[in-house]
This record gives C-alpha cells, structure tokens and sequence, in this order.
C-alpha cells in the first residue's frame, strides 16, 4: 500500500480530492493523514516517510518553499502542488522546484492514474536495484573476491549521497546486506557451525549519527567476507569437496589419513593440493576451521572450555590454548567475556 499525505487548507479541495474513485485497494494508494498545519509540515515528514504528498498552493507561495525543502532534503518519494485558481508563475517555478507534477481543478482521473504508475515504477526500479546489489555481493562471496572491500566503498558513498535522509540509507542498506546473509546461510550450511545467522541480522546502531552508522554497516559486512574467506579461501574444482567435507565437520576426525581415505584422496596429494591453491598447509587450515568453530562454542553455548577443547579433539588442553591465543590474541576465557561486561575494581 503507498501512504498519501493531504497538505491542503481549502475545504473545497479537499473534498475534490477525497472524492475521487482512485484511493484503496484498486489503485494501491490510500490517503493516510490530512494536514492544514504547513508550519509543522517539514518536521512531519521528516518523522514519517510518505510515498506521496499533495500541496495545495497557497497566494502567498509557502507552498513553494515547502516544496524546495521537500525536494532539496528528499523528505517523500513524490510531490504534487494542487491548486483551484492556478496561475502560469506558480505553475512553472513549481516545476523548476523539482514537483513531480501540478494538478488543477477541475481534478482529472487520469492525472492521478498516471502518477500512480510513475511512483510504482520509481519503487520497482528501486526494488531492481537492491536486488542487483544484493546478487553482485553474493557474487564476490562466491569468489571469494577481495575487490568487494572497493565496491562496499563506493556502495557507502552511493548511499550517502543518494539518501540525505540517515534512517533511509541505513535501512537501504540494512536490506541489501540482511538479504546477502540470508542467502548465504542458506547456499553454504556449514557456516551455522561458525556463526549465528541472528549476529548478522537486524544489527541497530541508533547511537550513531548519519554517515557514522551506515559506515559501521559496511565495515561490519565486510568483517563477515573477512571471516567467510577464511573458511572458505578462493581455491580450484579439486579443493571444493575436500574444503566441504572439513567444513560440516569441524568436531570430528579431520586428519590427513581419515579424510583421504573417506573421500578416496592419496595423502600426498591432498597435502601438496593445499599448499598449492591455499599458500597454507593442511594442518594450519584445519586448525583455523577449529579455532573458530571453538570460538562459535564459547559465544553461543555455556561449554566449559576443557570440553570444547575435548570435542574438537585437542587432547593437550596447552596446545589447545595456544592455538586459541595465537589465532585471537586472547584466551579462551577472556573472548567469552562479554564486550560490554563492565570491570569493578
């Protein structure tokens, strides 16, 4: 449903417009407030987004100026300026403010029918974008492609200067990154062994201001590629069934003899294989993938740390902690403490 905002102070117009057969369900659109306050017009809007406001034109052209306002600081998706005595000034600076069109009485069916269709057509081609976005970030996670770091750059820069308004690119950029999560946790399984879909969704920062908050956005995704491609390195067809298997099983047997004979691989081969394609060896990458499913354990579970160190199999508990501390430069007790957990002296 598209939300329509009344700005008129003329009764007569008022009900020239409420009468009209466009409002509802048949058209999608639905006058949702009528207002005659222009003083607290701005303030209103910048409150509540509407997907369209109508403005009546006034003698003394405070319409006007509210329009260049709306505009300037993109307070609604489209504005019209309606008039019952229109004069050719108005009209044209009107259209010079940027008004998305001027209607007069007497109000013609068919005026309103087509800006509805431009309005939804505005919302499908945003609603294109977003989607476009959100596969062309997909994509870089599919590629493990470290270029995405320069395009998350200019996707914040886009959005600063597309949204003036700091809620709206948030949440702009809030859907595109939310849908990139959801589908990636839902294309590779073994990342709920690592991560808890929920820390990645929904994440508020009402603390911050404007460019602040959709800055911590960006760096927070792209904290998430970092880790992904940690676990998931750009390697050849050879590696995938092999980085697959380690993934969806990082509390079991995953030494070099077990895994080749499980997936029928010589043993040389699949330590030459990781070396060559990953620049790291078998057993450094194995121990990265326990280190964070050790790391997953701590946050999201109460498991003593003997235990989880018990369940990814590390019988030395030492050599467990100094993985655990050389991989996060903290030991395990203290990463599960709280960030916001407050030291009382």
């Amino acid at each position: 449903m598209y939300e329509v905002l009344l700005a008129v102070k003329s009764n007569f117009l008022l009900q020239e417009l409420k009468r009209l057969p466009v409002w509802g369900d048949s058209t999608g659109f639905q006058i949702q407030e009528i207002t005659d306050d222009y003083d607290h017009l701005i303030t209103k809007l910048k409150k509540k987004k509407y997907h369209l406001i109508l403005l009546e034109a006034l003698p003394e052209n405070q319409a006007v100026s509210l329009l260049q306002k709306i505009k300037k600081e993109n307070l609604c998706q489209a504005a019209v300026i309606i008039s019952e005595f229109p004069d050719f000034k108005t009209v044209r600076k009107s259209f010079l403010l940027g008004a998305d069109d001027f209607f007069a009485v007497p109000l013609e069916i068919s005026q309103f029918i087509s800006l509805f269709s431009k309005i939804e057509n505005a919302e499908h081609g945003k609603i294109a974008a977003e989607i476009c976005q959100k596969e062309e970030l997909i994509t870089f996670f599919e590629h493990v492609d470290g270029s995405i770091k320069e395009r998350l750059d200019e996707l914040f820069y886009h959005t600063i200067s597309e949204y003036r308004d700091s809620l709206e690119a948030d949440m702009f950029l809030k859907r595109i990154m939310d849908g990139v999560v959801s589908d990636l946790f839902e294309r590779y399984e073994w990342l709920k062994y690592y991560f808890a879909e929920e820390d990645f969704l929904s994440l508020n920062y009402d603390s911050l201001e404007t460019e602040e908050r959709v800055k911590k956005r960006v760096d927070d995704f792209y904290s998430f590629f970092v880790e992904f491609s940690e676990l998931y390195p750009a390697h050849g067809e050879g590696l995938d069934e092999i980085l697959i298997y380690i993934l969806n099983r990082p509390e079991g047997d995953l030494k070099q003899k077990t895994i080749s004979e499980e997936l029928f691989i010589n043993r040389s081969y699949l330590s030459t294989v990781f070396t060559a394609q990953l620049g790291s060896s078998f057993v450094d990458y194995v121990n990265t993938v326990k280190m964070k499913r050790a790391a997953y354990l701590l946050k999201h579970t109460r498991m003593k740390i003997i235990d989880i160190a018990g369940l990814l199999d590390y019988k030395d508990m030492g050599y467990f902690l100094k993985r655990f501390k050389a991989k996060y430069n903290v030991t395990p007790s203290q990463y599960r403490i709280p960030e916001t957990y407050e030291f009382q002296i």
